[in-house]
């Protein structure tokens, strides 16, 4: 936005086409007319207008559909609306959680609200044994866009070395170099297209103006270069080393969620597409070795919906195994001991849960409040080595112009911001069970946070490097006091008791149906369910490893590439 644009008009014809007085065309013509360019009264039309998805409280339940995607998050979206535009198949997107028409979502700054809405699902994951026994919450987004309309919208594919990763354990056409051309075709960066980057696609990624940027997040990156780290302007070329800028999936001031870019212009072009929302869905239908439908909730009633050509299930890391296993997929031994009769043998459904580990206790108390962000409260972030001898970058440190801390840390303060970190390569592995045959049960969740003693090493070279930035005197106008750990010279036992207790979840579960071709592997590279026709598996379930960088562009990826091996078989 800038000062040249008509707010006054801008406001009168956004309030117009949210109520459907205006078409999408009426609306981007009067957007003109109030002085917004082109690019960014495209996005403004995506992210707002009428309702389109469709509750099933208030519509009849469809009598089927030639593809059946179940979740509309990060990657259920994409499928979605890439398979109904690109195939001109009928596509019946069934998501169990609401519409993303609400203000959190569509502000940027509006993340941590939306976090504590109705949109978002706190689990709670089982006492974790190497973090103080501690239950930690593990929020999800559920609704229309998913965990991509709460996240705090960072865009990073990760390190190459990710991809190759993939393609070495088993999961060929998976290395960097084939899912490189993947990543340019679905965005448009705003710095148009080049050798790594991509314009012209349908999700848009910015970068923050550093005019514009936070004093915090401006601090952090003098304080980082202060103490000999080189900037580096893309993280998202395959090395991540170095303080950045991040990207975002933001533009025009609003947030780029896999609905608003992948759903929205498929039903705008008129694919034939159905979104519905408040619907759960139960169990998958098997009929002789073939997944047929599902049986979903439609306004509170079981109902039934079959598929004529593939049912592709996108409902994140915790909840694609939980309708796996309550479908007869998974270990038949845990599956029997809950009443289950089992359909397919994959004792690799549920194992390999991976997480970032964020490092929540860094704080400091301001010289005075802490002003607004122009943009998401978390603008700069930093991926180094643990040790130089890792073969990539597997920790990083980030600012927030907010206090965040875990609960057992008692954070008081009054004007607080905080020095976050993570623990990127996990070395770890966790699990998500059935805790009943009632699909109205939550799985139990269990990361297994900090079991392998590197996880632990690396969370303290995280926070080691969190703090030396945060001291650094780049902060000295800004910092008051360092509020926790707060004392330079804690003992190895104190240090390690502060950072079990700092210990939370980055909101980056993967792994839980993973891709391959060994003994644990649920799904093949092309994203087939082993042992069951007429089934995919596109979310971050699939994920071999977990990514070097924040979660949602790989599954976004994800997610893209099905559409693409789904049509390529039809």
């Amino acid at each position: 936005m800038t000062d040249n644009i008509d707010q006054p008009r801008l406001a009168q014809t956004l309030d117009a086409y949210n109520k459907g007085r205006l078409d999408r065309r009426g609306f981007l013509r009067g957007a003109a007319l109030a002085g917004v360019g082109f690019a960014a009264a495209q996005a403004l039309s995506l992210a707002g207008g009428k309702a389109w998805a469709q509750s099933t409280r208030t519509v009849e339940a469809p009598r089927g559909a030639d593809y059946i995607v179940i979740g509309a998050g990060s990657a259920g979206a994409t499928v979605a609306g890439q398979l109904a535009r690109t195939t001109g198949a009928s596509v019946l997107v069934l998501e169990g959680g609401l519409s993303d028409d609400q203000a959190d979502i569509s502000d940027p700054a509006g993340w941590p609200s939306a976090l504590g809405s109705a949109f978002t699902k706190t689990y709670a994951t089982t006492p974790q044994t190497h973090a103080d026994n501690r239950v930690i919450p593990y929020p999800r987004g559920e609704g229309l866009g998913g965990c991509s309309s709460v996240n705090c919208m960072i865009y990073n594919r990760g390190a190459a070395q990710d991809y190759d990763d993939w393609a070495y354990d088993g999961a060929s056409g998976w290395d960097w170099k084939s899912v490189l051309p993947d990543y340019k075709a679905l965005e448009d960066w705003q710095d148009g297209e080049s050798d790594l980057r991509g314009a012209g696609g349908p999700l848009h990624v910015t970068r923050p103006d550093p005019a514009l940027g936070h004093e915090g997040a401006r601090a952090f990156m003098e304080g980082a270069k202060s103490l000999g780290y080189p900037e580096v302007y893309d993280f998202n070329a395959g090395t991540l080393e170095g303080p950045a800028w991040v990207n975002f999936t933001i533009q025009a001031g609003k947030r780029q969620s896999s609905s608003v870019a992948f759903l929205r212009p498929a039903l705008e072009a008129g694919a034939k597409l159905t979104v519905l929302t408040e619907a759960p869905v139960l169990r998958l239908i098997l009929e002789r070795g073939r997944c047929v439908g599902v049986e979903y909730l439609h306004n509170g009633r079981a109902t039934i919906v079959r598929a004529g050509k593939e049912v592709i299930l996108s409902a994140g890391a915790l909840i694609t195994p939980k309708l796996l296993m309550l479908s007869g997929i998974g270990d038949p031994v845990a599956l029997r001991a809950l009443g289950l009769t089992p359909a397919v043998s994959l004792s690799g459904v549920g194992s390999n849960l991976q997480d970032h580990v964020l490092g929540a206790g860094v704080n400091y108390e301001a010289k005075r409040p802490v002003p607004p962000t122009n943009y998401n409260a978390s603008e700069v972030y930093m991926w180094w080595k643990s040790d130089p001898s890792q073969p990539v970058a597997d920790i990083n440190a980030l600012y927030i112009n907010l206090p965040f801390a875990t609960k057992e840390l008692n954070l008081e303060q009054q004007h607080g911001y905080a020095m976050l970190c993570g623990v990127m390569r996990p070395k770890s592995r966790g699990s998500v069970t059935l805790s009943s045959a009632d699909p109205r049960a939550d799985p139990l969740v269990d990361p297994n946070y900090l079991a392998v003693d590197q996880d632990l090493i690396a969370l303290k070279a995280a926070t080691d490097l969190a703090r030396a930035i945060g001291n650094s005197d780049a902060y000295k106008d800004i910092r008051k006091a360092e509020l926790m750990p707060a004392r330079a010279a804690l003992s190895p036992t104190e240090y390690r008791d502060y950072l079990r207790k700092s210990a939370s979840t980055y909101f980056h579960p993967v792994g839980t149906a993973k891709m391959g071709t060994d003994a644990r592997s649920v799904v093949d590279p092309q994203l087939r369910v082993y042992g069951v026709q007429g089934l995919r598996v596109a979310d971050a379930s699939v994920m071999p490893t977990i990514t070097t960088g924040n979660t949602n562009a790989p599954s976004i990826l994800i997610g893209w590439k099905a559409a693409k091996m789904i049509a390529a078989a039809a």
